[in-house]
């Protein structure tokens, strides 16, 4: 499934010439989610389903309750899940009030943030800043640049680590903005969180 990134314009008023970079992203507002069990035959995953039809090519066998299909604003705020179980877990964490996965440490890491080439952007921009709290899942970071959630931005620890990350979440203001990152190809390794930090309540 291709990463769907950035934010997302309002629909045009009614009535208005739409051109094709813009047709197309209002179809990606249109998008769902399928999501399949693990008992399934392709052992669950995550399909987009664009006017009522599936990328699956398992959804007409799929039994019921094996398959569930959720908005895309949904999908993105459970953390994404990958399956039908991965959801119910992300409810029960949402229903118990607890939506982290990892211990957060404050600890003040130099990092290299990166924002991507877009059709937004000609070209890649980047800052060196540092982390106020960390993670293996995410991070949170100070910022100069005018980023936007649901943006996804490269991530670097130079030399140590490196993954791509989804901004889950943008505070503050007045030139310093904090980032809450959530990371989407690789956790945190343990040895960058110094010995002795204190887990975070």
């Amino acid at each position: 499934m291709p990463p769907l990134s950035g934010a997302l314009p309002d629909r045009p008023k009614s009535g208005g010439k739409v051109g094709g970079d813009e047709e197309a992203r209002i179809a990606v507002m249109d998008m769902q989610i399928e999501l399949h069990s693990r008992t399934c035959s392709c052992r669950g995953g995550s399909w987009v389903v664009v006017d009522g039809r599936s990328g699956s090519p398992c959804t007409a066998a799929a039994e019921e309750g094996s398959r569930l299909v959720l908005g895309m604003a949904q999908w993105k705020s459970m953390g994404k899940p990958s399956s039908v179980e991965e959801h119910a877990e992300a409810e029960s964490r949402a229903k118990e009030g607890d939506r982290r996965e990892f211990n957060r440490y404050a600890v003040a890491i130099k990092v290299r943030l990166s924002r991507l080439a877009s059709w937004r952007k000609d070209g890649a921009q980047f800052e060196d800043t540092t982390t106020e709290v960390v993670a293996k899942g995410g991070a949170l970071v100070n910022s100069h640049m005018a980023v936007e959630k649901g943006e996804i931005l490269q991530f670097e620890v130079p030399g140590s680590f490196s993954a791509k990350a989804e901004v889950m979440y943008v505070s503050g203001g007045k030139g310093v903005l904090r980032l809450g990152l959530r990371f989407l190809d690789n956790l945190l390794p343990d040895r960058l969180i110094p010995p002795g930090a204190e887990p975070l309540p």
